[in-house]
């Protein structure tokens, strides 16, 4: 109708402030280039949170830009998405050593968005309380810290491990406020699953457990079976997965499980990377060389002719593993089917010694080659005791996808 300059809402969101330092725009003829790298590289880094830059500022107080999450487009996990981008922005690749004394502040809560601005320029902005508070811990942090308010902290649960800190005053607030530094992310390490318990028994899917039931008699006989469960968020995937698991762990299935993350569904194998330190029994908070050798040892066992192709297996185990004078010579197609049918070779021997039941979560979120996996180990586990179950919202949005394993043997959904 011609009226959208008036459209604008209150939503939550959360704020992220980033100060640096290291240029010299008055005297260094090639600060502007340095500037346009350094944010092409933050920009490169929130893209993958679809989050933005609202503003960047120069000026005689120093250097700093705003992002913005969860406007224009909100998430469930913007908060997890703010700081693991700020984590990220932390480290520095070599080509910005010229960039100093990085600062952040984060803070989440309820914030005005639209547009704003004059009759000869308008932009969107996201503006209010937290907006400014975040600015505020930017400017209380230390270089190299990362300060986020208390509500941005809760709302990231168990994802971080965190240190507490002393409580701050800040420019516009009367009391004291309570800050929190993180200082990694918890690694997304899997163990054998155990069955869930819950005070009251499942009712009203007594024909889902009894497909269930049959679905496992068939695993034991040594067929394997895929079981998706597919709903709207909140109707009870969960829930019903939960009675799956006890089910397995009663037929004494070894489990391993992971879920998809909303921001990754640009990094390659994201889902994958816990069950397959599982199944290889790594622990990611071992030194490289230290992960680097189980992993040997456990190819050894397995099949010495896979030994010259484990460098192969850094990508679905996010491990940094130089190639040796085989893999250097693979191009990026050969890698990936190399990759796939030694993945495949490594679950046979698993599911030779016990079998197996993964289980995927929220795999809506699943990445490009995740998907890929997902349907080569789908088709090839149709001789072998192996459960895969996976927990999906319908594909009806367009940026959503169901699993395409459709056609493996033994799918129900």
């Amino acid at each position: 109708a011609g009226q959208g300059r008036f459209l604008a809402e209150i939503r939550p969101a959360v704020a992220l402030f980033l100060r640096f330092g290291g240029l010299d725009y008055d005297r260094d003829a090639a600060a502007g280039a340095k500037l346009d790298a350094y944010i092409q590289w933050i920009q490169n880094i929130l893209a993958r949170y679809e989050s933005y830059v609202i503003q960047l500022t120069i000026g005689d107080k120093g250097s700093y830009l705003y992002a913005a999450f969860g406007a224009p487009i909100a998430h469930e996990d913007d908060a997890v998405r703010a700081v693991s981008a700020a984590l990220e922005l932390q480290e520095l690749p070599a080509e910005l050593d010229f960039i100093a004394e990085v600062q952040i502040g984060i803070s989440q809560g309820r914030v005005r968005t639209g547009a704003y601005g004059g009759t000869m320029r308008r932009t969107y902005g996201v503006l209010g309380d937290h907006v400014n508070l975040a600015a505020r811990l930017m400017q209380a942090a230390a270089p190299g810290q990362i300060l986020v308010s208390q509500t941005a902290r809760q709302a990231t649960a168990d994802t971080f491990t965190w240190q507490s800190l002393p409580a701050l005053k800040v420019k516009g607030k009367a009391e004291l406020v309570t800050v929190f530094s993180p200082v990694k992310a918890k690694q997304r390490r899997v163990i054998r699953l155990q069955a869930s318990s819950y005070a009251l028994p499942m009712v009203g899917r007594e024909a889902e457990l009894a497909l269930i039931e049959q679905k496992l008699a068939l695993v034991l006989q040594g067929q394997g079976q895929i079981i998706g469960i597919t709903g709207e968020a909140g109707i009870g995937k969960t829930r019903l997965m939960a009675e799956a698991i006890r089910m397995a762990d009663d037929r004494q299935l070894a489990g391993y499980a992971s879920e998809c993350e909303s921001y990754g569904t640009n990094t390659s194998y994201l889902v994958w990377w816990p069950i397959w330190r599982a199944l290889f029994d790594i622990d990611p908070s071992w030194e490289v060389a230290d992960q680097v050798s189980a992993l040997e040892n456990q190819l050894q066992r397995i099949d010495p002719a896979l030994v010259p192709r484990l460098p192969l297996l850094g990508a679905v185990l996010n491990l940094p593993i130089p190639d040796n004078d085989l893999t250097r010579s693979f191009d990026a197609k050969l890698r990936k089917t190399s990759l796939e049918a030694l993945l495949v070779d490594c679950l046979r021997a698993h599911a030779r010694t016990t079998p197996l039941l993964l289980v995927l979560e929220d795999c809506h979120w699943l990445d490009a080659l995740s998907h890929d996996l997902l349907e080569v180990l789908g088709r090839a586990m149709a001789d072998l005791p192996v459960l895969l179950m996976m927990a999906y919202r319908p594909p009806e949005l367009e940026r959503l996808q169901a699993p395409r394993v459709s056609e493996a043997a033994g799918w129900i959904f």
